[in-house]
């Protein structure tokens, strides 16, 4: 679909508040959030810590974009790309996720990210493109908004000759990345309720 009022800008650091709250509402109903809180009352209750400290995290060395109507995110991080920034240990943000998360949802946090971590490794190796989150404002979907986030780092994907990584724990959304290249490259169960995680591997030129 053309989108000719909406353009693609650099989210500001700034607004990375609203992006998480944003991406807080598009995941609301996510298998990995009803996992992480199966109460929806303390779902509720829980600031969107979790993706505010990780945005910040993925801006430094990542690339951040939203449209010029804020109607989404697109958060990408870049894996061994050696000429951009790195975060410090010790600096960061995600170190304050047990605190703010809490015990249970953080440990089983933990499980799914182990689970990833195995996947993206064995899948993808060297330098390339992770897109960490992908979010369109509810009552906005479906109308091109996601394609268009997603469209400047594929090109810029395809003239590098890089590959692109992500992960998503919606079957319903293997269709909409299918048609921008992305195959499914492994695929894991997490036990005791936990999401069904697929790991999706984009080609050059796919």
């Amino acid at each position: 679909m053309d989108l000719p009022d909406e353009k693609v800008v650099e989210l500001p650091v700034s607004k990375i508040n609203e992006a998480a709250v944003l991406l807080s509402k598009v995941f609301w109903d996510d298998p990995m959030t009803v996992f992480l809180y199966p109460d929806i009352a303390e779902r509720r209750d829980k600031k969107p810590s979790f993706y505010e400290l990780n945005i910040e995290h993925a801006a430094v060395g990542g690339e951040l974009y939203t449209t010029s109507a804020f109607k989404g995110i697109a958060v990408w991080r870049f894996p061994g790309d050696e000429t951009r920034r790195k975060v410090e240990a010790d600096k960061d943000p995600r170190n304050r996720l047990p605190e703010l998360m809490g015990a249970g949802p953080f440990e089983r946090l933990m499980v799914i990210t182990e689970c990833i971590y195995a996947m993206h490794r064995s899948l993808v190796k060297g330098k390339h493109c992770y897109l960490l989150f992908l979010g369109v404002e509810p009552g906005q979907q479906q109308q091109g908004i996601g394609s268009l986030l997603i469209k400047p780092v594929l090109k810029r994907a395809d003239e590098e000759g890089l590959p692109c990584y992500l992960e998503t724990m919606k079957e319903v959304n293997l269709a909409f990345y299918g048609k921008h290249g992305f195959r499914v490259g492994d695929e894991k169960q997490i036990a005791n309720g936990g999401p069904h995680i697929w790991a999706l591997l984009r080609s050059p030129g796919a």
